[in-house]
């Protein structure tokens, strides 16, 4: 059974030689072509498209605002930004509204189409640089959250965790500090709640991945 596809893009040419490219595919099939959001939600209930290639720059709504809109009626339905624009504020802001896919059209089509495809397949179409982009923040992100845990520790809790990295046994920082072995098991429990994690080796890769 075909895909039911639509489109929302208010260039003719681009649409035009996408959809030739579509169909050749024999996979798709073009339930709707819009010039505007406010025409696809209007007219959304009496086609149902199971895939929508959204544009961002549209005269009247945006695509952004369009799939948050769709979503929210709509859930099932893959929304697939197909745009010229790369910068974060659009990536992020879409994919928060719900966006399935985010592809450029500075790919080529060709490519375009293997990746619109990968929806059949459970996949999420993506250009490769903008899953780069995602693939950084996230790791940006974690690097911040592992600075945070490590902030809520205290100068002992620092103490501790240091000769945990260094592989110090419970008995060997007791001995160095000059504390119970209870008092440091305490304490080592105490920074792998505040860390998040399970046991030493767990700690010692987040302590060290923050110091690099």
């Amino acid at each position: 059974m075909k895909i039911k596809i639509a489109f929302v893009e208010d260039n003719n040419l681009f649409y035009q030689s996408l959809k030739l490219l579509l169909l050749e595919s024999e996979e798709f099939d073009i339930v709707g072509m819009f010039s505007n959001a406010e025409s696809l939600i209007k007219d959304f209930p009496y086609i149902l498209p199971e895939i929508v290639l959204m544009d961002i720059n549209l005269p009247g709504m945006s695509g952004v605002e369009a799939v948050s809109v769709i979503k929210k009626d709509y859930p099932e339905t893959k929304l697939i930004i197909l745009t010229v624009l790369e910068d974060d504020d659009n990536v992020f802001n879409s994919l928060k509204a719900g966006a399935d896919g985010y592809l450029l059209k500075k790919d080529s089509l060709e490519k375009i189409t293997e990746k619109i495809l990968l929806i059949k397949k459970g996949g999420a179409p993506i250009t490769s640089s903008i899953a780069k982009k995602i693939i950084d923040y996230f790791k940006s992100e974690n690097d911040r959250n592992n600075a945070l845990e490590i902030n809520t520790l205290t100068p002992r809790e620092l103490e501790v965790l240091n000769h945990i990295s260094n592989g110090l046994l419970n008995k060997e920082i007791a001995d160095k500090l000059f504390l119970s072995i209870d008092a440091i098991k305490k304490i080592a429990q105490s920074i792998y709640e505040k860390l998040q994690v399970r046991n030493r080796s767990e700690a010692i890769k987040k302590y060290l991945n923050n110091k690099k």
